[in-house]
């Protein structure tokens, strides 16, 4: 632990001594639960915003929230005093003294414990920059991140998502990456720090966002059925594609999948991932069979390449070499049809998120439609709505369907086998990989 506390501390931060005014914190870019902030200063593991001007922050319950674990659960308020507050320059300097320690560059802040992390993490910090960059007043660039703090996750407990930090990793292999522990060694040194590019990402503050909800209740819920990722407007893919094939470089591999121009040189890569049995989403465990039989005679009836992935027997990196060729990926819902954000976003690359009865969740809707992949939400035997549907309109009412859908106890309706027609969701794959290829599907 120490040795990733040097590596995060020691190398960024120099000692400097402040002249009479404090350097004034700034919030660049503001979206319930996703900010950027320049000049934070922290001490005691408080975050102080130095500003005479109280009104140039959104409402600190927008940027943080106060997490405790209690008996194994998770709760949740806004944040306090000891967590975030504006101060002004004067009381900066009694609390902060004449100096202080600089953190350089770009600092990447998770907020959300373990239950509520997953691998979106990268595509929500990403798409959070690509906010920042696209407006004039602050068009700075401050990427890469200097370092990755996860300040709610302890690096001793099990269950973290592998790609919480593999995947910053493998895109800037140069960031330090740190968690509870660390955050804690940073409390210690009992000095204030002024930390120069912050983004601070959490998960319960965008639940209060009012796109979301008004009623503290529901907003609640949304942490369990939807993502972050629905406060933004869907925008086109490309803003995705350059950090999807820097992963394919990385992983030193040729991502490109199948797009229908050429059936004869390359063919469609269909990959159904799964993690059954577990105490999370799984098929029917007849159904589960019936799948991964009728998947498997498309290699011979069609010339598909499939992949049947067990999700516990598969290393992350050999998880993410076969999603970056997949066309059309299946899984039920969790972590697993995440992978569909490294898919090529073709015309015919589709995920299809598999959901029982009496669950609807738009997590990985809007996190799969972030990086630009065509999300289908599947029942039974039929789908929940065509992928002509318009995005307005499925975004509308998919949410509302979503609220609607799950009264309290959501977590139990997971533990309940999900049945699928395994011939209707296989057939209606292959309708969509043969499909008029002169059709052109509306952009996402």
């Amino acid at each position: 632990m120490l040795q990733t506390f040097l590596k995060l501390v020691c190398m960024h931060i120099y000692l400097v001594f402040s002249p009479p005014h404090v350097e004034l914190a700034g919030a660049l870019i503001s979206l319930a639960g996703f900010t950027v902030l320049a000049n934070v200063f922290c001490i005691n593991g408080t975050l102080l915003l130095v500003s005479d001007r109280r009104d140039s922050f959104p409402d600190l319950k927008y940027i943080l929230s106060s997490w405790k674990e209690v008996s194994g659960k998770t709760f949740v308020k806004e944040p306090t005093e000891d967590h975030i507050r504006v101060i002004d320059r004067k009381t900066a300097l009694q609390i902060l003294g004449i100096s202080a320690r600089v953190l350089r560059g770009t600092t990447w802040l998770l907020n959300d414990p373990t239950a509520y992390a997953d691998e979106s993490f990268s595509l929500r910090a990403l798409r959070t920059h690509y906010m920042q960059e696209h407006r004039s007043r602050f068009n700075q660039s401050i990427l890469p991140p200097t370092r990755i703090l996860f300040p709610q996750i302890s690096n001793k407990v099990q269950g973290i998502p592998l790609g919480l930090s593999s995947i910053p990793r493998l895109l800037f292999p140069s960031s330090g990456v740190g968690f509870k522990e660390d955050w804690h060694d940073y409390i210690l040194l009992g000095r204030p720090i002024v930390i120069e590019h912050l983004v601070a990402l959490d998960s319960a503050a965008t639940s209060r966002s009012r796109r979301i909800s008004t009623n503290a209740q529901e907003a609640l819920g949304h942490l369990s059925v939807g993502s972050p990722l629905s406060v933004f407007n869907m925008i086109p893919a490309g803003w995705w594609s350059g950090w999807r094939n820097n992963m394919a470089k990385m992983l030193d591999i040729d991502a490109h999948s199948w797009q229908g121009e050429s059936s004869s040189s390359v063919r469609p890569v269909v990959t159904y991932i799964f993690r059954q049995p577990n105490t999370g989403a799984v098929l029917d465990t007849d159904d589960h069979r019936q799948l991964i039989r009728n998947l498997n005679h498309l290699v011979d009836s069609h010339g598909y390449e499939v992949h049947i992935i067990d999700d516990r027997e598969i290393s992350f990196l050999e998880r993410v070499k076969i999603s970056l060729r997949t066309t059309v990926m299946l899984g039920t819902p969790g972590s697993g049809i995440m992978n569909a954000i490294w898919m090529h976003p073709s015309r015919l690359s589709l995920a299809i998120e598999i959901f029982p009865d009496n669950y609807l969740s738009t997590k990985q809707y809007f996190v799969i439609g972030t990086a630009g992949i065509k999300h289908l939400a599947w029942r039974g035997s039929q789908p929940l709505f065509e992928t002509s549907t318009p995005l307005s309109i499925i975004s509308e009412s998919y949410l509302a369907r979503a609220n609607a859908d799950i009264p309290p106890g959501t977590v139990n309706f997971l533990k309940q086998p999900i049945h699928v027609d395994a011939v209707a969701i296989v057939n209606y794959v292959v309708s969509w990989l043969e499909q008029d290829q002169g059709t052109e599907d509306e952009e996402m």
